[in-house]
């Protein structure tokens, strides 16, 4: 067996700092691009990043604003996140990556897969919704929605309300009955501290926010985005206890070819409550497809 190490590195592109874990056997192919959710950072790999690199390059960064990545001023509609991280993996020389996108991170991984259709081999949503094709249902508290879309949104208030309190804040969401976790020892007090240091560090809760303020955007670009449905494999991974159905929902009304995956026992943080079984379902569905894909590409 060949032995892989995690390597933290960073990479200075046009406006940005970014920062990424990256693990995998030499010249492994293809390459995954794992991307968290909100409120997280890389850390949320963890146990995933071991099992995937057995058989490919893996790159985990920390989400711009998030970790030890920068927080620039603007610039968090999910169009600039996509192109910032393509920026990264071109500096990087790769041509082609599988987009793995987690929570917030799968609009990013929606957004870099319609911008850049040819250089995904496979899309992965995992407990995700989209503006404009379902993600209004997941805001709209009278219909059950959670109510921190807007506060999110909020604006300034946001930030002086949860400054001083990011363990409590994060604490909330991991261990909420609705979308939190199934399994409450899944994710530590330690963990929590990890994403709650990040979250207080200088500018990040407002960059954190960012994320949420720039949905509208995100919604007008995801509409004309959406005319035209991808065309590589995408699988969408649903927990019993998170999204369920909601995320392969979304999924197929933006892609043309859509595995589903329903893990039970499970809620929000598919990634740290179910490493092994969300690992094991990415890897079943590259190595699945990647012939196919190859096939698609010839004939273009």
């Amino acid at each position: 067996m060949i032995e892989v190490t995690t390597q933290m590195r960073s990479h200075r592109g046009q406006d940005v700092r970014l920062a990424y874990r990256r693990s995998g056997p030499p010249d492994a192919r293809p390459t995954v691009l794992l991307l968290h959710g909100w409120p997280q950072t890389s850390w949320a790999w963890r146990h995933v990043m071991p099992l995937l690199s057995r058989d490919f390059d893996v790159i985990a960064p920390d989400l711009p604003g998030f970790g030890d990545s920068s927080r620039p001023e603007s610039g968090f509609d999910k169009k600039t996140i996509a192109r910032r991280l393509h920026e990264l993996v071109d500096a990087l020389g790769i041509t082609q990556v599988a987009v793995v996108g987690h929570d917030l991170g799968g609009h990013i991984a929606y957004a870099y897969a319609a911008q850049w259709p040819q250089s995904v081999s496979h899309l992965v949503f995992v407990e995700s919704s989209l503006p404009s094709f379902g993600q209004e249902e997941a805001m709209d508290v009278s219909r059950g929605g959670s109510w921190h879309f807007g506060f999110n949104m909020a604006g300034d208030i946001s930030e002086s309300l949860v400054r001083g309190r990011e363990f409590l804040f994060i604490d909330h969401f991991v261990h909420r009955e609705s979308v939190g976790v199934f399994d409450a020892d899944s994710i530590s007090p330690d963990d929590i501290e990890v994403y709650a240091r990040a979250l207080a560090r200088p500018g990040a809760l407002r960059c954190s926010f960012s994320y949420y303020r720039t949905l509208p955007l995100d919604r007008q670009d995801n509409v004309v985005w959406g005319k035209t449905p991808l065309a590589m494999p995408a699988l969408a991974i649903g927990a019993r206890w998170g999204y369920g159905q909601a995320s392969a929902d979304t999924l197929r009304r933006v892609a043309a070819h859509v595995t589903e995956r329903l893990i039970d026992d499970c809620g929000h943080y598919v990634p740290e409550e179910r490493p092994a079984e969300f690992a094991e379902a990415v890897r079943e569905f590259i190595f699945k497809h990647a012939t196919t894909r190859r096939q698609a590409l010839s004939k273009l």
